[in-house]
């Protein structure tokens, strides 16, 4: 006598067959391939951390995301990552022994205890690669560059680049911090999906910066809105400096980059960690980020300072879907 079990896989959690797992291999292997040519060094970070440090400077925000259970062997609590990036600057600042300009390069597979809010799956095969150590508007460039050339190379056409400064942004949400964490999220949501309306529901009539947040929702088009937003947001502390930089970066691109150019100031989107300049990649084929990534602070060294990273990170599932 025989008995059935009834198989399944977990909701949000896919498999590939052939011939779509050799063409998803042949991607990442060119990808891989291309950075090494550029100049970046291969990393395999574990799939496992303990749930205590995962994230490093972004612990709080990655482990939020992460599926996380006590190891039977160690008795410790384990995480599942779901984001490399992290783990490179870890690598970086504790594995690599050069407080020079460090380049790294990565794909595996992630794993997200929440869903994206465009696509069903919470497993995935992320590909990016970083810089550390060099904080110049050349480093990223170089990335950006990087990131449209990976789409390039999985054959990803009309792609529109979509840029901002995480830093800006970031200042202009700072006085609403005050009216508690979970006000403060749904604030971030409202943004994201650029609701004047729901906006002016959450934030109280009486909060001095509720105008400028509702005026942020309309900082987005042609770079003629980051001349806008100078003159709107000129009051903030630091916001032409953040606007100055990315002005650069825009004006470096369209000489030497035929891509259709997209400025978004108040663009939210993956992991808060970023701090500087934020990029992401789209196409006309599909109504999600392809690629997506930006300048933040990586994990110190020898130094008190902040050590510069900036790199990018791409859905390898998702790209070779298109």
């Amino acid at each position: 006598m025989t008995s059935k079990i009834r198989w399944s896989l977990p909701d949000g959690v896919d498999e590939l067959l052939p011939p779509k797992a050799l063409q998803v291999e042949t991607l990442r292997r060119n990808l891989v391939d291309k950075y090494i040519d550029s100049g970046y060094e291969f990393i395999i970070p574990p799939l496992l951390e303990l749930s205590e440090t995962i994230g490093g400077e972004a612990h709080d925000e990655i482990k939020s995301h992460a599926f996380s259970f006590k190891d039977n062997l160690t008795g410790k609590n384990l995480s599942i990552r779901p984001d490399i990036s992290e783990q490179a600057s870890r690598i970086d600042a504790y594995r690599i022994q050069s407080d020079e300009t460090v380049r790294l390069c990565y794909a595996g597979e992630v794993v997200k205890s929440k869903s994206s809010k465009v696509l069903r799956s919470r497993t995935t095969i992320q590909v990016g690669a970083e810089i550390f150590g060099d904080p110049s508007k050349e480093a990223e460039l170089e990335s950006i560059n990087l990131m449209l050339s990976s789409l390039a190379i999985a054959r990803i056409e009309n792609t529109t680049l979509s840029l901002g400064h995480a830093g800006f942004t970031a200042s202009v949400l700072a006085p609403f911090k005050d009216l508690g964490e979970e006000i403060f999220l749904n604030i971030e949501v409202a943004l994201f999906k650029k609701s004047k309306s729901d906006l002016d529901n959450i934030i109280p009539d009486s909060h001095l910066s509720k105008g400028s947040l509702i005026t942020l929702c309309d900082m987005y088009g042609k770079k003629d809105i980051i001349k806008k937003a100078k003159e709107e947001f000129s009051h903030i502390e630091n916001s032409n400096d953040c606007l100055d930089r990315l002005e650069a970066i825009v004006e470096e691109i369209e000489e030497k980059q035929e891509v259709n150019l997209h400025i978004d100031l108040g663009e939210i989107q993956g992991f808060k960690y970023h701090n500087g300049i934020v990029f992401s990649a789209y196409s006309n084929s599909a109504g999600y980020v392809l690629a997506k990534g930006g300048r933040y602070d990586g994990l110190r060294k020898s130094s008190d300072q902040d050590r510069p990273a900036v790199g990018f990170d791409l859905d390898l599932i998702a790209v070779s879907n298109l």
